[in-house]
């Protein structure tokens, strides 16, 4: 169990849910309905996978987290590219916060892949039952 709120990842996670809130909150009233509650679900659903994650007592289970807020980054991004197409958020200002969609995952990926290595690490270093002691 570790501390979310010392993870890189967490931190950018959820500085892009206050960037995501505030370009969200410009909408024009009665357009695409249910487009920003699903793309303010999504992205706050990034850093909460994470922050649960992190609690959970083995490196496994954190890894699946990680890979749920991944998922939770994709549907954001698409939420995100939509929003853009449709004209609700600028095409410059949904760029950088797609960018940051991509940024955020990519970190997700990578501290999945380190967790992963490590439990196969920790695996590795036990002996075998079938060892001679």
């Amino acid at each position: 169990m570790q501390d979310h709120t010392k993870l890189l990842v967490w931190q950018r996670a959820r500085a892009l849910v206050v960037n995501t809130h505030e370009a969200a909150s410009t909408f024009p009233s009665g357009t695409v309905p249910g487009l920003r509650a699903q793309l303010m679900r999504a992205t706050m659903s990034i850093s909460a996978n994470i922050a649960e994650g992190a609690a959970k007592s083995s490196r496994r289970d954190f890894a699946r987290y990680l890979e749920i807020a991944a998922g939770s980054a994709s549907e954001a991004e698409h939420h995100m590219t939509i929003a853009g197409d449709l004209g609700v958020i600028g095409s410059p200002v949904a760029g950088r916060l797609i960018d940051r969609i991509i940024e955020v995952r990519r970190m997700l990926y990578g501290l999945r892949r380190a967790l992963l290595a490590r439990d196969g690490e920790a695996r590795s270093e036990r002996p075998s039952p079938a060892a001679d002691p």
